[in-house]
């Protein structure tokens, strides 16, 4: 029969978790949580809102600017 070798290093954790704490902790971190993502929503629409302000010229003003009789600009 084949001998099976066991690792000599292992390390056994035990774990104790107060499930009051843990839970109120949960919570504590569903209510951030709330909060970001209504942060998050409201930062959208504030760029939405600042996107609509903005106004790009139409190409064809933009033609008309690149266009101009520099003649004048000799002076």
């Amino acid at each position: 029969m084949e001998e099976v070798k066991r690792p000599m290093n292992r390390l056994d954790i035990e774990v104790n978790v107060d499930m009051d704490e843990a839970e109120a902790r949960i919570e504590r971190l569903r209510i951030a949580a709330d909060g970001c993502a209504k942060a998050f929503e409201e930062l959208g629409n504030a760029i939405t809102n600042v996107g609509a302000l903005i106004q790009v010229p139409d190409s064809k003003d933009i033609i008309e600017f690149f266009t101009i009789d520099k003649s004048g600009l000799d002076d």
